[in-house]
């Protein structure tokens, strides 16, 4: 992975963030952890050739992961 796609996948966490109401913004933390997400995953994929236009083509990725972290975090 290079800086290009780790730069790729700030830029899309931070426009999937921006999209989320005010009373449920993630927060800094949960931003990072995204991220961190959403670089595993496309580490994951990349022996099998799945680039982030793969993952565009399907779903909402980045806003997904955010998602994924506020539900790890909410009180269960």
């Amino acid at each position: 992975m290079d800086q290009h796609q780790i730069d790729d996948i700030a830029a899309r966490i931070t426009t999937a963030a921006a999209q989320f109401a005010p009373t449920h913004k993630p927060t800094p933390a949960q931003k990072a952890d995204a991220a961190a997400v959403l670089h595993g995953m496309l580490r994951g994929t990349e022996t099998y050739g799945v680039t982030f236009a793969d993952f565009d083509a399907v779903a909402d990725f980045p806003r997904m992961a955010i998602q994924l972290v506020q539900h790890r975090d909410a009180p269960h």
